[in-house]
């Protein structure tokens, strides 16, 4: 279910993600990392999580995530798991605190991709303004992803949404 203030921060582009993972994830996830980051990013997926994936498949959320936790350890390059982690916390574990931790985590991580980092930023700014309910924080990071990645549709995006949240408390 999208609220009012994703639709402009995810435009198009949130559009073409939402129907490329949604059939992956009935595929796998490890077909969904290829998809969206590239088979080189995710390597041999299949053979080296889907284990996880069995975790995640009998509702073990919390075996999951620290399935996924122990993965970034021992890849601490790699934001795959911190993304699969984050994705866990917000949506099965309702701790947006930690996912936003994670999604930091990710997107801080020294040689991510600019999609990785522009999809990581949208993460953390839609917890920001959603389930953290911190606007203040919610803008900062608005201005942050149109600075570091000016003349994206995410940046468009950013610029509406911070617009929108300026003229909302200056009518």
């Amino acid at each position: 279910m999208h609220t009012p203030w994703i639709v402009p921060i995810l435009g198009v582009g949130g559009f073409v993600i939402g129907k490329m993972i949604g059939p992956a994830i009935a595929r796998g996830w490890g077909r969904a990392a290829a998809a969206l980051f590239g088979s080189e990013s995710v390597g041999t997926y299949a053979e080296r999580h889907s284990n996880i994936d069995a975790l995640e498949s009998r509702g073990d959320y919390q075996g999951a995530v620290n399935a996924w936790e122990a993965v970034a350890v021992r890849q601490p390059r790699n934001t795959w798991p911190l993304i699969r982690a984050g994705e866990l916390y917000v949506r099965r574990l309702n701790d947006p605190g930690m996912a936003l931790e994670r999604y930091r985590n990710a997107r801080d991580l020294s040689g991510i991709t600019p999609e990785l980092h522009r999809y990581t930023s949208q993460k953390i700014i839609d917890l920001y303004l959603g389930p953290l309910n911190d606007e203040r924080r919610g803008m900062a990071e608005l201005r942050r992803l149109m600075e570091m990645h000016p003349g994206t549709r995410e940046a468009d995006g950013a610029r509406e949404t911070l617009a929108a949240i300026r003229a909302k408390h200056n009518p």
